[in-house]
């Protein structure tokens, strides 16, 4: 009996790491239709609204977004509510705009002028590692606090439009680089890489996934 058992939470708990594979933080970046940050400012039972401060990929004021559904495997950090602030990596199909992740590693958490991408997504020996707790509007208590890795806004922000703007990366069917390449200058990438460690390890990383090493 205690063999059956043991085999059946074996074949459950496959089914769910094979429904949920987290999306690494680069490929988010290159996955995404529309990138914003920006405040709450509607909830209504199936979507919110967001009152755009910035936006990679739109001049749009207010952008319309499907909320987050929970699931088995996933539930968002927190409850939807006006105030929030998030930045957003959006997907946008025939039924409107999404958060990308099946664990919702696509909204992230902004607090004061920090910001909070999800550790599941995270790949990088960078930045502190924090659990949050949105106050003051956080609902959830039987689930676990968000855990992500603190990062100045400004900072991420230049980040993601520098990764978006100067690699060219192909994706395997599990949201993973496949492979990448360096379409801005030599001189620029020698400056990135000798301004900040993200930007170093980055190189390392998506350089390699294709072949290519700038020394």
């Amino acid at each position: 009996m205690k063999k059956l058992f043991a085999i059946l939470i074996f074949f459950s708990t496959s089914v769910a790491k094979a429904d949920f594979v987290p999306i690494d933080f680069i490929s988010l970046i290159h996955r995404a239709d529309k990138i914003a940050s920006g405040e709450i400012i509607c909830v209504d039972e199936n979507v919110f609204e967001l009152m755009v401060g910035r936006s990679l990929t739109s001049k749009d004021k207010v952008i319309t977004i499907n909320k987050f559904e929970d699931w088995t495997c996933a539930v968002r950090w927190s409850d939807y509510f006006v105030g929030q602030k998030i930045m957003v990596f959006l997907s946008d199909d025939k039924d409107g705009l999404h958060p990308i992740g099946s664990g919702n590693e696509g909204e992230l958490p902004i607090l004061e002028n920090n910001v909070y991408p999800s550790l599941m997504s995270w790949h990088f020996d960078y930045g502190a590692i924090k659990k949050i707790k949105p106050l003051p509007e956080y609902k959830k208590f039987d689930s676990e606090l968000y855990t992500g890795i603190e990062l100045e806004l400004d900072f991420l922000w230049e980040y993601v439009k520098t990764i978006r703007e100067c690699f060219k990366s192909e994706l395997t069917d599990f949201s993973r680089v496949k492979s990448a390449e360096w379409t801005c200058s030599p001189e620029k990438a020698e400056k990135l890489k000798n301004s900040n460690k993200l930007y170093a390890q980055t190189f390392k990383k998506l350089i390699k996934d294709a072949n290519k090493v700038y020394n």
